[in-house]
């Protein structure tokens, strides 16, 4: 059409006035793509470091087991635990589900005496479908027999001053509140990632935790495994009727109800990255706007020349808003091929992050291709310069035509 033609030339006609303001749409729409894509990563690492750490995507128990507080270990412990577990098996969805025993106590070496919180489970289960196992710095992850074995935080292994073969003493109450001992072996030490949990963690077989809970078929807890993150609440209400249907009271929640540092971490990130956009489409619209009012000075003759030969002022104005489109694809364009590049250069450049909060070792740097961030990057840089060239564009359309042919 006539006025793309028109604002292709008017922005070849001064160069140098249009890379720059195009430079600035590179930057922001780079910026905006490598921040949502680091963001994105950021929260999909986070969430699989979740539902893989233990949580699982969703989480069977007892009601007061998520809404009260436990006196003594199992008070709301699962008696049909098993039935309940072929239940939620049976659902085509479902691709595991793991039996959880926790419990608090002490661990000896015979000289030192140290408070864990301890989780018993099924050892070949967990290696399969969570990353205990691959945590393992010393030693090995637990064996898939009765034997009696444990592994051990970091931290917790530190303060005990004991390594993989060695052997120390469980403590535990049962449910009775009877006080009960178990001999066991340090099968290997994990490093969780996280101080606090490094310095009191300690796994254990189901069985090793029922003989030293004094209890028999009794579980905390069933942690199910899905095939994938985003159904968990449409599966969390589909068990849950299969569940009342076999007969059981169990109360669900979902991985994310169940770790608030996730959500305050995704808010937190929202909250910066929001901020940063904001100032990033304020740069873009003033960088733009100082472009367009520049180009209907320079041009007040030429408008004037046009409306005397019968051009419209709607046709003015498409043509300086085609301007600003033109230059704002061209720039957005531009801004793709940069930030895939620095995308695949930071990936590959091995650089480490500093510890997340809560977290003891760097991580590398990682950003995703996330194609809603290029969207919406491409949308803001779009919407700015269209913001940006409204007003010098109504300005030249509605100039009277004599003052613009007098214009100096």
């Amino acid at each position: 059409m006539l006025f793309w033609a028109m604002a292709l030339r008017n922005l070849g006609r001064n160069p140098r006035r249009s890379l720059l303001a195009g430079s600035v749409i590179v930057i922001g729409f780079s910026a905006f793509a490598l921040a949502g894509g680091f963001m994105a990563q950021t929260f999909e690492a986070l969430r699989e470091s979740t539902i893989r750490g233990g949580t699982g995507h969703l989480q069977f128990a007892d009601p007061a087991t998520f809404t009260g507080i436990e006196e003594t270990t199992l008070e709301h412990g699962l008696t049909e635990a098993g039935r309940a577990a072929r239940v939620l098996a049976a659902d085509s969805r479902v691709r595991a589900v793991l039996p959880r025993i926790d419990f608090v106590g002490l661990v000896t070496n015979g000289g030192r005496s140290v408070p864990f919180l301890g989780v018993g489970l099924e050892p070949a289960a967990e290696r399969r479908w969570m990353e205990g196992a691959s945590l393992i710095v010393s030693g090995r992850w637990l064996a898939g027999d009765s034997r009696g074995e444990v592994v051990l935080g970091a931290g917790l292994a530190s303060a005990l001053g004991i390594r993989p073969g060695d052997s120390v003493t469980l403590l535990a109450t049962s449910p009775e509140g009877t006080l009960n001992a178990q001999d066991a072996v340090v099968a290997g030490i994990l490093d969780l990632g996280l101080k606090e949990l490094n310095d009191r963690y300690l796994a254990t077989s189901i069985d090793l935790a029922s003989r030293l809970l004094g209890v028999s078929g009794t579980l905390s807890k069933l942690v199910v495994v899905l095939d994938g993150s985003a159904e968990a609440n449409q599966a969390l209400t589909r068990l849950s009727r299969r569940l009342r249907r076999n007969g059981f009271n169990l109360a669900g929640r979902t991985w994310e109800e169940l770790a608030p540092f996730y959500r305050q971490v995704r808010l937190l990130y929202l909250g910066i990255f929001g901020f940063m956009g904001i100032i990033l489409a304020v740069v873009v619209l003033l960088a733009t706007a100082n472009t367009m009012i520049m180009a209907v000075a320079e041009r007040t003759r030429e408008v004037g020349t046009l409306r005397a030969l019968g051009t419209r002022p709607g046709l003015v104005m498409r043509t300086f808003f085609a301007e600003g489109v033109l230059l704002a694809l061209v720039g957005a364009g531009a801004g793709l091929v940069l930030s895939l590049i620095v995308t695949v250069s930071l990936n590959h450049s091995g650089i480490m992050l500093p510890p997340p909060p809560g977290a003891a070792h760097p991580i590398p740097i990682h950003v995703k291709v996330y194609a809603l961030a290029y969207f919406a990057g491409g949308g803001a840089m779009l919407a700015s310069v269209l913001l940006a060239s409204w007003l010098p564009a109504r300005r030249a359309a509605r100039m009277p035509i004599v003052d613009a042919l007098a214009h100096v």
